[in-house]
Formats: structure tokens, C-alpha cells, sequence
């Protein structure tokens, strides 16, 4: 019984960790192809994402613009539902290039210069505020490093701030 209890225990820590460490973001490639899926960074291709879904995809871990991401691949509009990836043993990654995410909230402010509520913001223009979508760059405790789409701007946000969402604009 105390066998079952601490496997239990552990694997309930385990997957705690695990959730936690990770962030969501939308496939936003605009090649018009379907979205290479390799299985190591800058690897072979070992599956495509159809150009005409959409998908949100969790980032673990980045590598030289390369994200490696849970096989788990969230399919958004008409066709909702999983997609579980196939096809690697070693991984699957996709570059930061082909993904996105917004503001969730005001986004006055929340851009700062170092992983920090204190850290000084980063000034953007009144125009950029609410139409800025961001590619990820490195994880950082609960702060994320993005640059925006058009590298204008660069800057931490918080994890709780970061809207994943590829088809409405988060609150």
C-alpha cells in the first residue's frame, strides 16, 4: 500500500512539474505550405501540419529557434480535437518563426526589459499596443522573452499574460 501510494505520489509530482513548464502558442506560418514538424532542430521532417488548421502547440524547451514541443497538438474551428503526432523517437520540434501569441489584458506595461514585475517596461508606440503578436524566444521561471512579429520590440512578459488563442482575441 505505501508502495502505491508513493508511485502515486510521485507521478502527481511529476506531471506538476511537467504542465508548469511549458507555454502554448499558435501555429502562424504564412507560407501557404503545410507546417514542418522535424524531430530534432533542423532535423528531418517527420510530420506536416495542414496549412488550412488551426493549431496551438505546447513549447517545453528552445534550442537555436527551435521549440520542442508536447506530441499533443491542439486542432481549433470546424475540426476541434487532438492531433497526437507520430513518427520520432527523438522529439518533435518546429521553429519560433511559425508561431505566435498575443496580449491577454491591457498590454500597457507589461513588456519589460528583464523577467521581472519591477524590471522597467518596455516603450512601445500607442499605434503597435493592441495589434502586436509576439514569437517566443526563451522561458525564464513564469516570464517569457518574445520579440514581436515586425522585431520592433523585444521584452519579457509574464506566462499569465500570453494569449494562445489563434481564433478570437483573448479578454
Amino acid at each position: 500500500m505505501k508502495k502505491i501510494l508513493m508511485i502515486t505520489f510521485m507521478a502527481v509530482v511529476s506531471l506538476a512539474a511537467y504542465s508548469q513548464s511549458y507555454i502554448t502558442a499558435w501555429v502562424a506560418d504564412q507560407s501557404n505550405t503545410p507546417t514542418n514538424i522535424r524531430n530534432a532542430p533542423n532535423g528531418k521532417v517527420v510530420y506536416k501540419l495542414d496549412g488550412e488548421e488551426a493549431f496551438t502547440v505546447d513549447l517545453l524547451s528552445v534550442s537555436n529557434g527551435w521549440w520542442k514541443i508536447r506530441p499533443e497538438v491542439q486542432i481549433w474551428g470546424d475540426n476541434d480535437g487532438i492531433l497526437t503526432l507520430t513518427g520520432s523517437k527523438t522529439g518533435y520540434w518546429i521553429h519560433k518563426s511559425v508561431l505566435a501569441f498575443g496580449l491577454s489584458g491591457d498590454p500597457k506595461g507589461c513588456l519589460r526589459v528583464a523577467p521581472s514585475k519591477t524590471a522597467k517596461a518596455v516603450r512601445v508606440a500607442q499605434d503597435d499596443l493592441y495589434r502586436l503578436e509576439f514569437e517566443p524566444l526563451m522561458i525564464k521561471g513564469e516570464w517569457v522573452k518574445v520579440i514581436d512579429k515586425d522585431k520592433k520590440y523585444t521584452g519579457w512578459i509574464p506566462k499569465d499574460r500570453i494569449c494562445y488563442n489563434p481564433i478570437s482575441t483573448c479578454p
